[in-house]
């Protein structure tokens, strides 16, 4: 008798407190946009935007290189600003990890340029304009906005195109990209 009570028991309990009711199901997260395979030029352009404007392709961000890479900032930054002349992937990477603590929405677009890009079967020079606009985290100050002109030196490796070299312009006045890099290393 007493098994009997108990079982009730557990069973009242179990039941009282709706562990067998139906829930409604959480709603899939939306994946972080990502070209796995950039297998062509666009693709491997449209990853570097990725890996800006969304803070999840943070760890994606070094695939994007090829060993021995190297980012060269811009003349007019290394003499007005003091910033180094070049880094590697490792030192992109960390900054990214920095700049996403520090900015919650970054927007970034290229636009053409009048050089021509070059282009061969396994390497390419591609010259574009850039405009990043970042919002930072704490609300109150304003957004920044970096403008100027990249040059990405790519390499097909296996099938793939990696940025090998990165090349940073100042086309105005305003920031670059190489000191907003600088200033979030």
């Amino acid at each position: 008798m007493r098994r009997i009570a108990l079982s009730l028991l557990v069973l009242i309990t179990l039941f009282s407190c709706e562990i067998f009711d139906l829930r409604d199901s959480q709603l899939p997260t939306v994946e972080a946009e990502w070209n796995d395979f950039a297998t062509n030029l666009e693709l491997a352009l449209q990853n570097l935007e990725y890996a800006y404007e969304d803070s999840r392709n943070t760890i994606n961000y070094s695939r994007i290189f090829s060993e021995g890479f190297r980012f060269y900032f811009a003349q007019a930054d290394i003499t007005d600003f003091s910033t180094d002349a070049q880094w590697n992937s490792t030192q992109e990477q960390d900054m990214l990890l920095n700049l996403h603590t520090r900015y919650s929405k970054i927007d970034l677009s290229f636009g053409a340029l009048a050089t021509a890009d070059e282009i061969s079967a396994n390497e390419a020079k591609i010259y574009r304009s850039y405009q990043l606009t970042a919002k930072p985290v704490n609300s109150e100050e304003p957004s920044i906005q970096v403008l100027g002109n990249l040059e990405l030196h790519y390499r097909k490796q296996y099938g793939y195109w990696y940025i090998y070299r990165w090349y940073d312009y100042r086309s105005s006045e305003g920031q670059t990209w190489g000191k907003l890099k600088y200033e979030n290393s």
